[in-house]
């Protein structure tokens, strides 16, 4: 798992590890602590003031869940714990605990939902909504939704077959800023896989293409003051997110002018191993400096 200062373009390893698959870090709002995920659990990794380890991987209660993804986030309050697990999003309190489900049972309808962003006062969660009964035949569908945690409303922003990673701008839904929701798609694609990220107004307007390359993008993530965006750039022809591959962690400024259009220059931060699980979620600390993200060289002799 590294730690990589965008500003001064350095990195450094926090941790390793030859039994855990590590997967998918997420700061906490106090910039102290990295969860990740390994073998279907949470575990938090505590840090120094100047992020560095301060004691071992904990593990996390997570109750009756044992088999969450690498789709978590901790709340904008630091109280709780937002994971997937078996197609829906749960709670669990900060110190482990037993989860509460957030999102909505679909009836017969076959939806599962994938945790990727959430509004910075939390009300509302960047969802992936898979429709389609997995191993069916059924056609999969995975779209961009946004879930209204007060009233319990999911609303779909776009209706596609290939769209993930869906994360909210700084500001989030109603706050005056940068309230854009950012993810990755085939939207324009002409090509199978060929995925590039995207942004859109939360009311699903001003719709806006940010990549305009052959590698295929994935998992678009604002840093928190709005500078910077970091995503998983794979090499061209590969279809979905899959794992054991070569694969770069890429930034964009967006503070350029250039944004939006094929002229905005690229930065590779890093050719890592692996593709999924390194960079699933946020990975940005909260001083929008520092990006953790995941490699796992172990994998290229068994790929």
């Amino acid at each position: 798992m590294w730690l990589h200062d965008v500003v001064d373009d350095t990195r450094r390893v926090l941790l390793e590890s030859d039994e855990l698959v590590l997967e998918a870090p997420s700061f906490a709002p106090d910039g102290r602590h990295l969860v990740v995920n390994a073998a279907g659990r949470l575990h938090v990794l505590p840090l120094t003031r100047s992020l560095r380890p301060d004691g071992p991987l904990a593990e996390v209660d997570t109750g009756s869940i044992r088999n969450a993804n690498n789709d978590h986030l901790v709340s904008p309050d630091g109280r709780h714990h937002l994971l997937t697990a078996d197609g829906h999003v749960y709670r669990v309190p900060w110190q482990g605990g037993e989860p509460q489900r957030l999102t909505p049972d679909p009836g017969s309808e076959p939806l599962r939902y994938y945790l990727h962003g959430q509004s910075r006062d939390g009300r509302v969660l960047g969802l992936t909504v898979l429709s389609g009964r997995l191993g069916s035949g059924d056609v999969i569908r995975t779209n961009v939704g946004l879930l209204d945690l007060d009233s319990g409303e999911l609303t779909l922003l776009t209706d596609t077959t290939a769209c993930d990673g869906t994360e909210l701008g700084p500001g989030g839904p109603g706050e005056g800023h940068d309230d854009r929701v950012w993810f990755n798609s085939e939207l324009r694609a002409t090509r199978p896989g060929h995925s590039q990220v995207y942004r859109v107004r939360p009311d699903g307007t001003d719709l806006e293409q940010l990549t305009h390359d052959e590698r295929v993008s994935w998992f678009p993530h604002p840093s928190p003051d709005g500078r910077w965006l970091a995503y998983l750039a794979y090499e061209p022809g590969v279809e979905q997110h899959p794992p054991n591959l070569p694969a770069q962690m890429r930034l964009l400024d967006l503070a350029d002018p250039r944004v939006g259009t094929p002229a905005l220059p690229v930065h590779v931060l890093a050719d890592i191993f692996g593709g999924q699980g390194a960079t699933n979620v946020n990975g940005w600390a909260p001083d929008s400096r520092h990006l953790a993200y995941v490699d796992h060289p172990v994998g290229k002799g068994t790929a």
